[in-house]
């Protein structure tokens, strides 16, 4: 049988490589889990990027779009502003007649008066 304190010291030398392992095994398991968190990060900051560029392209379309649409309309407004005024110089008893048109369809649009009942 083996003396009390060489079971002892084979017992400190079993459990201090055990906790050596354990301890080598929590640095790996971190290190891997660091690895993993930082790849997800980099992802992540990747597709925000991504995504931050596709809205300023879509951005700047709109913008474009809507400049287009105003210079359009600014053009027709002339036109029609154009077309209004010739009528008006070759024709102002049309546009007169044209006038009274609408006021008449405008006023028959609105109600009626109660009369009071006194």
């Amino acid at each position: 049988m083996k003396p009390l304190s060489e079971t002892a010291n084979d017992a400190r030398a079993k459990a201090s490589e055990l906790a050596e392992k354990t301890a080598e095994n929590a640095r790996a398991t971190a290190e891997a889990a660091k690895a993993r968190i930082q790849d997800g990060y980099g992802r992540a900051r990747a597709a925000t990027g991504e995504l931050a560029a596709k809205a300023s392209e879509q951005a700047e379309v709109a913008r474009e779009a809507a400049g287009q649409a105003y210079e359009k309309g600014k053009v027709q407004a002339k036109r029609a502003g154009s077309k209004l005024k010739t009528v008006a110089e070759e024709q102002p008893l049309a546009l007169l007649a044209g006038a009274v048109a609408v006021g008449a369809l405008l006023g028959s649009l609105l109600p009626k008066g109660r009369k009071d009942e006194d």
